[in-house]
């Protein structure tokens, strides 16, 4: 069934996310921490939405359920910005797994790469600080919110694209000397390869993600690390926004 705009079944909740998220920011102007956790968790609310949206089978209703209300406990027990981080980083991994999940069944080597991530991710963490957690976090949802990108190019139209994105995610893995370094690389190259994913949904959403992407970059050219991080996470909340309010009206 097609919905009117902003009228799908998640349609009078992507609305009051979109307006709480500018809410949020408004409240925390000159908090740029502040900013960064509001940005971060209507990124990993839209991410979970996303998965429910594209799970027209419910098969894994009940895990994004799960996935969804570990994020609020967080949410409620977190306080420091470092704890706020890693529950905002971790509920987009866990969202992103889903997704992939979801695009790649019956793909048995998907579902390996998607298996010995989650292994890696969580070695990682065992004794790490709140940072390299969230830096882990993100680097292990790249590769496979670019394994879902690949699997919605079935004509293989981005796939050059794909590949540059992930070979600038292996060279400035390469070059990070520091967790916030390791983070940014990988919130940076998921905005990137989330304008891919956008523009595969359907073409029509391609000027709004060229628009997201221009104010990407021009918001980037900041050297302070906590900016960046805000930029990220702001584009990668509107860019998952306006995928999920499109597909919630046409799915």
């Amino acid at each position: 069934m097609v919905y009117p705009p902003g009228q799908g079944k998640s349609g009078h909740y992507l609305m009051q996310l979109w307006r709480r998220y500018l809410e949020q920011y408004a409240d925390h102007e000159g908090s740029v921490e502040e900013q960064v956790v509001v940005a971060s968790y209507h990124a990993a609310e839209v991410f979970g939405l996303l998965a429910l949206t594209l799970d027209r089978q419910e098969k894994y209703l009940t895990l994004t359920q799960q996935r969804i209300s570990f994020f609020d406990r967080g949410s409620e027990q977190a306080r420091a910005f470092a704890d706020c981080l890693v529950n905002g980083t971790f509920s987009l991994y866990n969202h992103i797994n889903t997704l992939a999940h979801l695009l790649t069944d019956g793909n048995p080597p998907a579902a390996d790469l998607i298996r010995d991530v989650d292994q890696q991710v969580h070695s990682r963490v065992e004794s790490a600080g709140q940072t390299d957690r969230a830096a882990a976090a993100l680097a292990a949802a790249f590769p496979l919110l670019s394994l879902v990108t690949i699997a919605m190019d079935r004509a293989n139209t981005v796939t050059g694209a794909i590949r540059q994105v992930e070979q600038r995610f292996i060279g400035a893995s390469a070059q990070a000397v520091s967790a916030q370094d390791r983070l940014l690389n990988g919130l940076y190259r998921m905005v990137e390869m989330m304008q891919l994913f956008v523009a595969l949904s359907d073409q029509e959403l391609l000027d709004q993600a060229l628009q997201i992407a221009a104010r990407f970059q021009e918001e980037d050219r900041t050297r302070d690390p906590m900016l960046k991080m805000r930029n990220g996470f702001c584009r990668l909340f509107e860019l998952g926004h306006l995928v999920t309010t499109h597909l919630d009206e046409i799915l």
